[in-house]
C-alpha cells in the first residue's frame, strides 16, 4: 500500500518518516488494505497483536521448513525410515518427494512406491 492509499483510507496525513512505521506494520500482516486501515484507526492494539502473531507464524513456518530439510538430509545420511516418516508427517508426501528429488537424492523403494501411488491418483 502506498502512503497516498493509506492517507485516503484513513484521512491521516503523514510525513515520509511517519509512514515508514505504517508500511512496516502493513508488510508484517496479511491483512488487505481496507482491513488494515480500519484497524489502524479503530484498534491499534489489536493490529499490533496481529502483526506480532503474523511475524511469529512466518518465523515458525521457516523454522519448520529448515527442520524438515534437516530430517530429510539425516534420513538420507543414516537410511533412517523413522526420520523419513517424520518428515512426511510434517510436510506431506508430495512435498517430501519434491524436496528429496530437488536435493538430488536417490529414491528409496518406499519413496518409489509412494510416488507410484501418487501418480495413480
Amino acid at each position: 500500500m502506498t502512503q497516498k492509499e493509506f492517507e485516503e483510507r484513513t484521512g491521516l496525513k503523514l510525513s515520509a518518516d511517519g509512514y515508514t512505521e505504517v508500511e512496516e506494520c502493513y508488510m508484517n500482516t496479511d491483512l488487505d488494505k481496507d482491513a488494515f486501515c480500519k484497524l489502524w484507526m479503530d484498534n491499534p492494539t489489536a493490529l499490533k497483536e496481529i502483526e506480532r502473531k503474523t511475524v511469529l507464524v512466518r518465523e515458525l513456518y521457516e523454522e519448520r521448513k529448515c527442520l524438515t530439510n534437516l530430517l530429510i538430509d539425516q534420513a538420507e545420511k543414516w537410511s533412517a525410515s523413522d526420520l523419513r516418516e517424520r518428515a512426511i508427517a510434517m510436510i506431506g508426501e508430495k512435498e517430501y518427494l519434491r524436496r528429496k528429488i530437488a536435493k538430488g537424492y536417490n529414491l528409496w523403494d518406499a519413496d518409489k512406491k509412494l510416488l507410484d501411488e501418487i501418480l495413480r491418483k
